[in-house]
């Protein structure tokens, strides 16, 4: 594709405002990246689904490093959560080398999923709202050594392994699935449940990079630009989340979480 001057921009400045959404919100923007590629510059679906990929590779870091700085996330904790979403995304790639699956059912269950944990979000932010709510749980402090901490993990297992899988398969980052998880199952705060998602998310991009590079079909040049962007989007999508209050992030991250299932539910 050649693009000119005024395309470049249009790619950054989009870039720009997904990097900032997606890093406030804990999620990898693949939604947003996905959307844009084919509604606006009618790039082919399964070429933007690979481009996504790769923009959320280096959006993803620019969170991560961001994130460490401000130490709401942990390096290994993340590496710990990821694993499980790199398993998931490693059964997607075995998975649709054999069959194919009809992608209406697969957006669909995915609608609902986001459905349900945003209205679950709501929920939480509520009863926090309103001073009741469960006791949350430090992420430095998080341990399989506690009973606790263990039956809560193995309950968030799944939904990991799920992020990955749909991070493959739809070229998003999987942190829809992984904010909910950590906040709502895993009890963690809002501020570093969006915060270790990013992460989870750059280390599951690795992998998906990787494969859709071999076997896939990535827009390098329409990657770029928008990657560039969204890397600075993501620098100060993270330092406005840091001053956000609790409660509103919850909602804010509800209310993304919503908007992007009704937009799968009406494309």
């Amino acid at each position: 594709m050649e693009l000119s001057f005024y395309l470049v921009f249009l790619l950054i400045l989009l870039g720009l405002i997904c990097g900032m959404v997606s890093a406030i919100a804990g999620i990898g923007g693949g939604v947003f990246f996905v959307s844009l590629m084919t509604l606006l510059f009618f790039i082919p679906i399964n070429i933007a689904v690979d481009t996504s990929t790769f923009i959320i590779l280096f959006s993803s870091l620019a969170g991560f490093i961001t994130y460490l700085r401000q130490k709401r996330t942990s390096f290994k904790l993340s590496l710990f959560f990821g694993a499980f979403s790199i398993l998931g995304s490693i059964l997607a790639t075995i998975l649709f080398s054999v069959i194919k699956i009809d992608n209406f059912v697969l957006k669909v269950l995915f609608a609902v999923t986001l459905l349900i944990a945003g209205c679950n979000m709501i929920y939480k932010a509520n009863k926090a709202k309103n001073g009741a709510t469960k006791q949350e749980i430090d992420h430095n402090e998080f341990s399989l050594k506690n009973d606790e901490h263990k039956i809560s993990f193995k309950k968030g297992i799944p939904l990991f392994i799920l992020a990955g899988f749909l991070a493959n398969f739809l070229g998003i980052g999987g942190g829809i699935i992984n904010t909910p998880s950590l906040n709502i199952v895993l009890s963690f705060p809002i501020h570093n449940s969006t915060a270790i998602s990013t992460s989870i998310i750059f280390f599951t991009a690795i992998y998906n990079t990787v494969i859709k590079s071999l076997i896939g079909q990535i827009d390098y040049l329409v990657g770029i630009f928008i990657a560039v962007g969204s890397i600075f989007g993501s620098i100060i999508g993270a330092k406005i989340s840091k001053k956000m209050p609790k409660v509103f992030l919850q909602f804010f991250v509800a209310a993304v979480l919503i908007a992007l299932a009704l937009r799968m539910f009406f494309p």
